[in-house]
């Protein structure tokens, strides 16, 4: 028995953005730890079933279900903009588990100051990491309007 996908939108909302529990859904959903374990395989097949989800053009047996783990998926790995695979270690989905194992190191190896340093800087540059990869690429910052931001122009 076939799913009827018609009049199925994969890019509205599966939750009501409106409340603060749909957002939380939401985000749970994108940023669940579990997606940076997905193999590369899963994730272009993920790509490739949103998008021709988007064109109207499904194979044929494909769930509701299987359409929504796709999302999950694409959502969890692709930059919005630009809609290239981000870096797994700056991912969302990996923020959890990659700010743990920072967190337990900082707590480790506390006794020395070049300890210290080392794992602050391996922290911030995570946290670098982290918000590079996810910032708005659809915008773009010139060099005069951002040295004009800082009095410089």
């Amino acid at each position: 028995m076939e799913a009827d996908l018609t009049g199925f939108n994969i890019d509205a909302p599966r939750w009501d953005q409106r409340t603060f529990l749909g957002r939380v859904k939401h985000f749970l959903n994108i940023t669940d730890p579990r997606t940076v374990f997905v193999s590369e395989q899963e994730l272009d097949w993920a790509k490739v079933m949103v998008e021709k989800s988007r064109m109207g053009v499904v194979p044929p047996g494909t769930q509701v279900e299987q359409l929504l783990y796709a999302k999950k998926l694409y959502d969890s790995a692709f930059h919005p903009d630009t809609g290239e695979k981000m870096n797994v270690i700056g991912r969302m989905s990996f923020q959890l588990p990659g700010g743990m194992i920072i967190t337990g190191f900082m707590l480790q190896f506390y006794r020395t100051m070049p300890a210290v340093i080392f794992w602050q800087w391996v922290n911030q540059s995570f946290n670098a990491l982290v918000n590079y990869t996810n910032r708005n690429a659809a915008s773009t910052i010139s060099v005069s309007l951002a040295a004009s931001r800082h009095g410089k122009a």
